[in-house]
């Protein structure tokens, strides 16, 4: 009875055995979002970084992580099978994320592009495991619109000195006619 009760008020907060760090980019775009992240304790790593993307875009990301060596040659800070995972859906949302693709990232930087992905939310997840307090990563994305900026609408002061301008043309054509 006891236990019962602990789950369902576990259940009822919404606590989850792997809380991942998120961080919101908002609307992701040719300027791009970069992040460096470190970790406090040995152990699993999880961080989301949420975004929207406005218009079908093809999306371009780097990643790696920090190694470092001690003395003796041991690796100090490390972070074992770190992975890239883009999911299309929102992380928290009612609807299961659908996982778009992923790569494996090292120590050296590695390039992936994300093509053809519809406008829409979006989340990366970096997963992987800390070998000790201050390992570290680092991941830049950019999104490349598929569509250019969009036309600009007139002015309505513009269109009306277009017409006027018209109409005097046509008077003036008129006038050299007659």
């Amino acid at each position: 009875m006891r236990n019962a009760l602990i789950l369902a008020l576990i259940a009822a907060t919404g606590v989850s055995a792997s809380a991942a760090n998120v961080t919101d980019w908002g609307t992701l775009g040719p300027a791009g979002q970069d992040a460096r992240a470190y970790t406090t304790a040995p152990g699993p790593v999880d961080d989301v970084y949420t975004f929207t993307l406005g218009d079908p875009s093809d999306v371009l990301s780097t990643a790696n992580y920090y190694t470092a060596t001690s003395l003796q040659g041991v690796n100090t800070l490390d972070l074992v099978g770190a992975t890239l995972a883009l999911y299309k859906g929102d992380y928290v949302g009612d609807t299961p994320a659908t996982l778009v693709d992923s790569y494996a990232f090292g120590t050296s930087m590695t390039d992936h592009t994300f093509g053809g992905l519809a406008g829409g939310d979006y989340y990366f997840e970096v997963t992987g495991t800390a070998g000790t307090e201050g390992s570290d990563y680092y991941l830049d994305v950019v999104a490349n619109s598929g569509s250019g900026p969009l036309p600009s609408v007139p002015e309505p002061a513009n269109v009306a000195l277009l017409l006027s301008s018209l109409g005097a043309f046509g008077l003036m054509a008129r006038r050299k006619r007659s």
